[in-house]
């Protein structure tokens, strides 16, 4: 073969070039970090199917504690509307606060039980959409619940378990988020454990309402 001795010979590799990598194939690991797409993005839907049954289980029982935040949330905003409404006419009949307390201070009681139930009804909610602060704030809450032996310490035990483990994680990262996005056909069932849960939280704080109001 001749050369041509007018062509201009090609240009050598640049020593110095940046040699990215070639980004791994996601079919073959889905739980590969990636910077600008979805880790699941070019799976096939019975693959996005396969990897949310995986933690089906696990998101079910999440959701399900995300409603054990929001019922003492509404219950504490409903006894702070009460609260309220009391404050309210003890000050206007004897200029008195709540139970013969001073304005000041039935409004810091009010406030509490007010401040104490939006935060738990936005920690349900967040937890029930996944949100990474209400996983933070579910996980200071379950802290001090460990204190209240013994069973604040396996309910919140059992919370910690749910969100601070690999699985809670997965659960709350954004690739899974899009399976869930990419599969509505699939429904979750509550697990039996959560369902006993709810029965004990309800009955715990119905007692204890029941024993404030007869208590006053």
């Amino acid at each position: 073969m001749t050369k041509d001795p007018f062509a201009v010979p090609d240009d050598e590799a640049n020593p110095f070039a940046i040699q990215r990598p070639v980004a791994a194939d996601a079919a073959l690991n889905p739980y590969a970090p990636t910077s600008n797409v979805s880790e699941i993005e070019g799976l096939g839907e019975s693959d996005v199917e396969s990897y949310r049954r995986r933690y089906l289980s696990h998101e079910a029982s999440i959701k399900s504690i995300g409603f054990l935040y929001l019922i003492p949330g509404v219950l504490l905003l409903v006894f702070f509307v009460g609260m309220l409404g009391v404050a309210a006419v003890s000050l206007l009949v004897d200029g008195n606060g709540l139970q013969g307390m001073g304005l000041v201070e039935a409004a810091l009681v009010v406030g509490i039980y007010g401040g104490l139930g939006s935060v738990q009804i936005y920690t349900g909610l967040g937890l029930r959409r996944f949100k990474i602060a209400a996983r933070r704030l579910a996980t200071v809450f379950s802290v001090f619940g460990l204190l209240i032996f013994p069973f604040g310490t396996l309910i919140n035990g059992y919370i910690l378990y749910l969100l601070q483990s690999q699985k809670g994680k997965v659960v709350f990262s954004e690739s899974y988020q899009d399976a869930i996005r990419r599969t509505p056909h699939i429904k979750y069932r509550t697990s039996l454990i959560v369902k006993v849960l709810v029965v004990i939280l309800i009955a715990v704080m119905s007692l204890g309402i029941a024993a404030m109001f007869f208590g006053a």
